[in-house]
């Protein structure tokens, strides 16, 4: 049976950090849930949690390549600090892979000019 539209909304929803950080695009993760249930946003869009975006994939309906599907792979990555975790260390750590992942698209536009 095919999920209506506010149930797809509340199913990616729960699939996602609800961190509010707005580095997707959104206001907030209910306004990116939203988004991709109506088409106007990528699955893959959270950077908070990248392999949420194989799960929404899912509830969604797209089809996407199996390949990296471990969300279990995700969270002991955090587990495995020897220090507690802070919200800065955290955000600097988010900063900083933000910052490679603007790197890495940049110099895939960059070749794509070529």
């Amino acid at each position: 049976m095919a999920l209506s539209k506010k149930e797809k909304i509340r199913e990616i929803y729960q699939a996602l950090p609800k961190l509010n950080c707005g580095l997707c695009g959104h206001g907030n993760c209910g306004q990116f849930a939203r988004a991709v249930a109506e088409g106007k946003a990528s699955p893959f869009g959270c950077r908070q949690n990248p392999w949420a975006g194989y799960k929404i994939s899912e509830i969604i309906g797209a089809k996407t390549l199996e390949i990296g599907y471990r969300y279990a792979f995700y969270q002991p990555i955090l587990a495995q600090r020897p220090e507690p975790l802070s919200s800065a260390s955290l955000k600097e750590e988010v900063s900083g892979l933000s910052q490679r992942l603007d790197n890495i698209l940049t110099r895939i536009e960059e070749l794509a000019k070529e």
